[in-house]
């Protein structure tokens, strides 16, 4: 979770809050309350346990964090930048953090923002009891080990011994050296968090304190669930919409026609109105949008069997054969984008620009055929595919038949249903038999280079040192210089080795109301949602 580097961070960083957080959205008109509809349960609101999504893009509407995403649009809402956090210092040996705490931030209760309010989110996300996801991101070992973090977590204490607050001075000491670390506090699970929040117990009813432009005030879990303006926030950040009014368990169509009618802002769209949607208010416009999410559809090739074994050339015919758009037609609509690298558009150093991707203009059956012959070996060709995907058969029937153009004989080729998560299961097994895996996914838990890089790795041996070492190399990069080489890493790695067959964008579809500002809209990659703060309605 690299994405910026400290030393992009060190320099003004006064001005970078002053600059960078400030809203884009200013100047629209203020008040009204923006409502939203979803077919699905509620998500959980308690900072230091929600963990989708949904409830992340809540949060970045009500939380004040050491440092921060830009309520901006692109590669500049990627770019980390001090928030409540004035200045800080690392030690020597690049494991002690000193944080200066911004003063003026307060609570949506009145009470004031200090030290003692990261040191409490610390605790409650390493307790035992509470049981929080964010505890793996500062107990690991070999990553992000806070002193004293394993102990709370294992029940040993209930205080991190290696965080120390005092006034408005709040000091992180690490097990070992971790460039990571600011990264991993501005996740939702680190911000600034109130003492009125019991320390083992999930906050699930009602509301509570935060420091962010809104706050929490109801939950009625899989019912409603508000956000109002935090009257204390002085913050530079935008706040337009009074509130957001946020209904659950609604039916999709019904949810769609109140879309419709207005009495939703924003709300479900079934499958079957999509279309009919896009022709009428065209794409990213006015109500419809489609946007990236941080995931890449693939077909998975197993360079542990026979067949892909040491076989570049294979990989290499199979990536210029297959046309990504014939495996999006069985899709719902719009819900993805032909792709061919490992990086997805929303994710910071990915390559966009048309002409430098690899395999553009595939798929290319001469070419592919040519770097094919002579490398398709003999035995049994098995093809996973997820039968729990309703495109998961039609697809696997694709590359049969790309395997059959390329060469392969049909009788050699067997086609293997698996349900839910069992197919990746099954290739990533040392023994397999599966030669290939349709319809698989793979995605980031926010927009992290390399986490997606990594996928590129898995049964290369020997074949991706080279790759492996200059991955090493980017730990001496930060900020513009680090997202170019990995960037240029990504295109490398899929045209040389061509591990797998990227095919395609995961996208989010979003239907507003014709009360929504179309240009207050700002999508932040972050949290694969729409910023609430710059929100505005007409």
């Amino acid at each position: 979770m690299l994405w910026q580097g400290v030393g992009a961070l060190v320099l003004g960083a006064a001005c970078l809050v002053a600059a960078g957080l400030a809203g884009a959205s200013r100047g629209f008109a203020q008040g009204g309350i923006f409502r939203v509809g979803y077919a699905g349960a509620s998500v959980q609101i308690d900072p230091q346990l929600a963990y989708v999504s949904t409830a992340w893009s809540f949060e970045y509407a009500t939380a004040a964090k050491l440092f921060n995403y830009p309520d901006r649009a692109g590669a500049a809402g990627g770019a980390l930048q001090p928030e409540v956090a004035s200045g800080y210092k690392v030690s020597r040996d690049g494991r002690t953090y000193t944080f200066t705490i911004r003063r003026g931030f307060r609570f949506s209760d009145g009470a004031p923002v200090t030290a003692k309010s990261f040191a409490y989110a610390i605790d409650r996300v390493a307790n035992h009891d509470l049981a929080s996801p964010g505890a793996s991101f500062i107990t690991d070992p070999s990553g992000t080990d806070i002193v004293g973090a394993i102990a709370v977590s294992a029940g040993k204490a209930t205080h991190v011994r290696g965080v120390v607050a005092k006034g408005y001075r709040l000091v992180v000491r690490l097990t070992r050296r971790d460039p990571t670390l600011l990264t991993k506090l501005a996740m939702p699970f680190f911000q600034a968090t109130s003492r009125r929040l019991p320390l083992t117990r999930e906050v699930v009813a009602g509301g509570y304190p935060s420091a962010g432009p809104y706050a929490f005030t109801q939950n009625t879990p899989n019912a409603i669930t508000q956000l109002r303006r935090n009257p204390y926030y002085r913050g530079l950040r935008p706040r337009n919409v009074k509130g957001v009014d946020v209904r659950w368990n609604l039916d999709q169509q019904d949810g769609y026609r109140q879309v419709e009618a207005g009495s939703l802002d924003e709300g479900p769209l079934p499958d079957a109105e999509v279309r009919g949607v896009a022709r009428r208010f065209g794409v990213n416009k006015s109500r419809f949008w489609v946007e990236p999410t941080n995931c890449v559809g693939y077909v998975g090739m197993n360079s542990r069997r026979p067949l892909f074994r040491n076989n570049v050339a294979l990989r290499q015919a199979l990536n210029w054969m297959i046309d990504r758009r014939a495996l999006l037609a069985p899709l719902p609509p719009y819900t993805g984008s032909p792709w061919t690298h490992l990086l997805p558009p929303s994710v910071p150093g990915s390559v966009t620009a048309k002409k430098l991707q690899p395999y553009r203009g595939a798929p290319n059956a001469r070419k592919a055929r040519r770097l094919g012959a002579g490398h398709l070996r003999a035995g049994l060709v098995n093809v996973g595919y997820r039968s729990s995907a309703p495109a998961g058969l039609a697809q696997a029937q694709y590359v049969r038949d790309v395997l059959v153009k390329l060469g392969v004989k049909a009788e050699r080729i067997k086609l293997k249903a698996f349900t839910g998560a069992d197919i990746y299961n099954a290739i990533g097994r040392r023994n397999s038999d599966l030669d290939l895996g349709v319809s698989l996914g793979w995605c980031s838990e926010y927009p992290e280079p390399l986490g997606l890089l990594s996928l590129g790795f898995n049964g290369l041996g020997t074949a991706g040192t080279k790759f492996q070492s200059r991955l090493g190399a980017l730990e001496r990069l930060h900020g513009a210089a680090r997202l170019r080489a990995l960037g240029r890493l990504d295109l490398d790695l899929i045209s040389t080795l061509a591990p797998v067959v990227v095919t395609r964008t995961y996208n989010g579809r979003f239907y507003f109301s014709r009360r929504v500002e179309p240009k207050s809209l700002v999508y932040v990659g972050v949290y694969q949602d729409w910023s609430i703060p710059a929100l505005a309605l007409k």
